[in-house]
């Protein structure tokens, strides 16, 4: 079920804030913008954040990547009594993906333990090194060090698979030149795809397998081409990366499909034009929204 309430734009209340339970699966998105945050007017409704999702799944809470909207949910977090643990899984380390991360209040705490996955860097910097940098001076005041939490860092390879709890985890690089990694949850008879940053015009045996009948696809299929950045630009009559994001969740069986990392320059009229596209050639797609949650 998609919930299409209004977007939450403020944080949520404490009594509304799920516990992983082994009834469900929840989605809740908490950052869908690309590069920069946006906090504008003329995208109040999608939201300004760049990308975090969290995910309840199998009494795990498993979070992807640490944006902007990481900082939300850590002041959601915050808020409970119990000592905290989940799993923070990156596709990489580019600044929309990690700049939340200093600011997440929860790892400050000595009671809490996080697991943070990522795969290595194009540089050869494991997450944990790229993390480390980020906090160091002259980027930040504060090294990752005094984050007093329990902090245990993974480096995962190319088709590795392994478990949180009951939830399996299987890897894909899905972008070489960003060494982007994609993820594919299974619980139960349950299955989650989360893989952004993908390239735009090459759809490979790997990826359709990595996203095979998932019950939810989470894809970055709406960022506007940055042309401005390249000396040549890109061919008018190349697909929108919606559209292909649709492509592969026909070929792959996917039931639903959320689109997220939007553009800066994609303003909530954009996205409202776009929404009705791509339900016109999808009807189980969704331009996923800050405080949107799915269930399944």
């Amino acid at each position: 079920m998609i919930n299409t309430a209004r977007p939450l734009l403020t944080p949520l209340p404490q009594s509304s804030l799920p516990e992983p339970q082994t009834t469900k699966v929840s989605i809740q998105f908490w950052g869908v913008r690309g590069s920069v945050p946006t906090p504008v007017a003329a995208n109040q409704r999608y939201g300004g954040n760049t990308p975090c999702v969290e995910v309840l799944i199998g009494d795990q809470r498993i979070i992807f990547d640490a944006g902007t909207g990481l900082v939300n949910l850590g002041h959601q977090l915050q808020q409970q009594t119990n000592p905290l643990e989940a799993h923070v899984l990156f596709t990489h380390t580019q600044w929309d993906r990690i700049q939340g991360f200093p600011f997440f209040k929860p790892a400050f705490n000595p009671d809490n333990h996080f697991t943070v996955y990522g795969g290595t860097a194009p540089n050869g910097a494991s997450i944990k090194h790229c993390l480390t940098d980020q906090m160091l001076l002259p980027h930040f005041t504060m090294p990752l060090q005094n984050m007093l939490a329990g902090l245990s860092f993974q480096t995962l390879l190319d088709k590795s698979s392994f478990s949180i709890g009951e939830v399996s985890v299987d890897v894909c690089k899905i972008n070489p030149t960003t060494e982007a990694l994609g993820y594919r949850l299974t619980w139960k008879d349950y299955t989650l795809v989360y893989a952004t940053d993908t390239p735009s015009r090459k759809i490979d045996f790997d990826f359709l397998k990595l996203c095979d009948r998932a019950d939810l696809l989470i894809y970055d299929g709406t960022y506007d081409d940055l042309s401005y950045l390249h000396h040549v630009a890109e061919s008018q009559s190349a697909p929108q990366p919606w559209e292909i994001g649709i492509d592969i969740a026909q070929k792959a069986n996917v039931k639903k499909l959320a689109l997220l990392h939007h553009s800066p320059v994609q303003d909530d009229t954009t996205l409202d034009q776009l929404q009705v596209d791509i339900r016109d050639r999808f009807p189980a797609a969704t331009i996923a929204y800050e405080g949107l949650i799915i269930e399944g």
